[in-house]
C-alpha cells in the first residue's frame, strides 16, 4: 500500500486541479464573475481610478478617513456618495441580447468610462470594469468586466434597485466634478486678518485684524482704527466664512475668463490665517447677456451686470468659478455696515 501512496497523492492533486479548472472556467462561473460588478464592503476601498477614451483621468484616494482627488483636492462629498452607492448596490439585470451585443461592444470600445477599484492599499485593482451608455428606456446601464487586460466576452445591463436612471454620469472622470465646491472653511478661530477691498468703491473697504485671543479690531479703507463696533458683530461676520460654496467651476470657460479677468474687480478678499496660510480671492461682475435671468431693475432700467451671480478667481489665479449672491451676499458687507446694524446672514 505504501508504494502506491505517491501515485495516490499525485492522482488526488490532478483531480483537484482539473476540478478547479472546470469550476473556474465553466460557463456558469465565468458568467457569474463577469456579471458581479458590486463592491459589498466599501470600508475596504482605498483607491478608485476613473478614466475615459478621451484621456481624462481622476484618482480618488482615501487618506485616513478623508478622500482626496488627484492627491491634492478635497473631494465633493455629493459626487462621492453617488459613486459609492453605485459601487455597492449595482446589480445585473440581464446579459445583453445576442443581437444587440455586437453593437453594444462596438460602442463601448469607442466610448466608455473605466473604473478600477483598489482594496486595502493593494497595488493591483480588485475589480476593473467599463461603463457604457444607457439602455433605450434610460433605466439601465451597459457594463462589461475586464479580464486579462481586455473587455470580457459579454456585456450586461445593470441598475441600482429603486433608482430609475442610468449610472454612467456617476463614473465621469472630470476633475472639477470631483472637487469640493466649498471654498472657505474658516471662522473667528482660524482667521488672523481679513481684508475686503471694494476696488471700485474704496471707501467701503475694511480690514479686520486679530489683536487678542478672542478680540479683533476693525480698520477703514485708509487703515485707520477709529470707532470700533461691538465684538460680537465682528465674530458673527467672520463665522460667515465657515462654508461658502461655488455654484460651479468655470475653468474650461476660457471665453468668460479672458473677457472678465482683465476688468477691474468688484471685490478682493485677502485672508491670513493663524496657521500662517494666506489666500486671495478676486470677485468680478458678470456683464448682463442673453442668458442672464434678471435683465432690468425695479424701475425698468436695463442692468449692466448680473445681480445674482459673480465670477471668482482663486487658488493663486489657477481656478475660475461661478458663485451666487444668494450664498455669498452675507460676506459682501461694507465698513459702514458694522455700525448701522448687526451683521446678519441673508
Amino acid at each position: 500500500m505504501k508504494k502506491f501512496l505517491p501515485y495516490i497523492i499525485i492522482l488526488i492533486v490532478l483531480i483537484a486541479g482539473v476540478s478547479y479548472f472546470i469550476y473556474e472556467f465553466s460557463p456558469s462561473t465565468l458568467e457569474k464573475k463577469e456579471s458581479d460588478f458590486a463592491i459589498h464592503n466599501l470600508d475596504e476601498v482605498t483607491k478608485i481610478r476613473l478614466s475615459d477614451t478621451k484621456g481624462h483621468e481622476v484618482i480618488l484616494t482615501r487618506k485616513d478617513k478623508k478622500w482626496i482627488v488627484n492627491g491634492q483636492y478635497e473631494i465633493n462629498e455629493a459626487s462621492k456618495d453617488l459613486l459609492f452607492t453605485a459601487l455597492q448596490k449595482v446589480e445585473t439585470n440581464y446579459r445583453s441580447p445576442d443581437k444587440a451585443e455586437p453593437i453594444v461592444l462596438k460602442d463601448m470600445g469607442v466610448l466608455h468610462n473605466k473604473c478600477e477599484i483598489y482594496l486595502n492599499n493593494e497595488d493591483k485593482p480588485a475589480k476593473v470594469y467599463y461603463v457604457g451608455g444607457p439602455t433605450a428606456d434610460g433605466e439601465g446601464t451597459y457594463m462589461i468586466m475586464e479580464r486579462d487586460g481586455k473587455m470580457a466576452q459579454h456585456s450586461y445591463v445593470t441598475h441600482v434597485p429603486g433608482l430609475h436612471a442610468y449610472l454612467t454620469e456617476r463614473y465621469y472622470p472630470a476633475v472639477e466634478r470631483w472637487r469640493s465646491i466649498w471654498l472657505f472653511r474658516d471662522n473667528d478661530q482660524t482667521i488672523q486678518s481679513l481684508k475686503v477691498t471694494y476696488n471700485r468703491e474704496l471707501q467701503k473697504s475694511f480690514e479686520i485684524t486679530k489683536v487678542g485671543k478672542d478680540s479683533f479690531a476693525l480698520a477703514n479703507s485708509e487703515g485707520q482704527m477709529l470707532e470700533q463696533p461691538k465684538q460680537r458683530f465682528i465674530h458673527q461676520y467672520l463665522n460667515f466664512y465657515d462654508g461658502l460654496p461655488l455654484e460651479m467651476f468655470e475653468n474650461t470657460n476660457t471665453a468668460a475668463h479672458d473677457t472678465v479677468t482683465p476688468s477691474e474687480p468688484f471685490c478682493t478678499i485677502t485672508m491670513k490665517r493663524v496657521d500662517g496660510k494666506e489666500s486671495t480671492h478676486i470677485i468680478y461682475y458678470i456683464p448682463v447677456n442673453e442668458q442672464t435671468r434678471v435683465q432690468y431693475d425695479d424701475n425698468g432700467r436695463k442692468l449692466l451686470y448680473d445681480v445674482e451671480h459673480y465670477y471668482i478667481l482663486f487658488n493663486d489665479k489657477k481656478d475660475f468659478a461661478l458663485i451666487q449672491y444668494y450664498t455669498w451676499g452675507k460676506i459682501l458687507h461694507t465698513y459702514q455696515d458694522f455700525f448701522v446694524k448687526p451683521v446678519v446672514a441673508k
